[in-house]
């Protein structure tokens, strides 16, 4: 089918041996993707260091190349703006809140009990018990 369009329907594309294998991102032997677009080859012609293609322009498939990329890029959450979004957010809700740690700290007397010190969320809190006492209670 390609094969038989006009040859004013084609696009001529000249690379070098060496571009074809670092520019182009090959499907397979006869369909390449070049700077983004798509290229079916309906003929290829080699003169001397350089490679000649005249190829049909596959808009279609570019097309959905990219809107797969964006599906690929959103399930992955790989969206720059998206990303951006959410950093500009997480930026803005931390004026909000303290951020810098802080330790509280009593300074215990000589009639203080026991003392149990626990560490939640990185910050420092000092917590007062009482022993139980002595000699214990007795049941009945």
């Amino acid at each position: 089918m390609i094969a038989g369009l006009d040859q004013e329907e084609l696009v001529l594309l000249k690379f070098s041996k060496e571009e074809t294998q670092s520019e182009l991102r090959w499907e397979h032997s006869k369909e390449f993707e070049y700077k983004g677009q798509m290229y079916d080859i309906v003929s290829k012609e080699i003169k001397e260091d350089s490679i000649f293609y005249r190829c049909w322009w596959d808009h279609e498939e570019t097309l959905l190349n990219k809107k797969l990329t964006k599906l690929v890029a959103k399930a992955l959450d790989l969206d720059e703006n998206k990303r951006d979004a959410h950093l500009n957010l997480h930026i803005y809700l931390r004026l909000f809140f303290c951020t810098e740690l802080f330790m509280w700290q009593i300074t215990p007397s000589q009639k203080t009990p026991i003392v149990y010190q626990d560490f939640i969320h990185d910050t420092h809190f000092t917590s007062w018990c009482f022993p139980p006492p002595t000699p214990p209670p007795k049941l009945s």
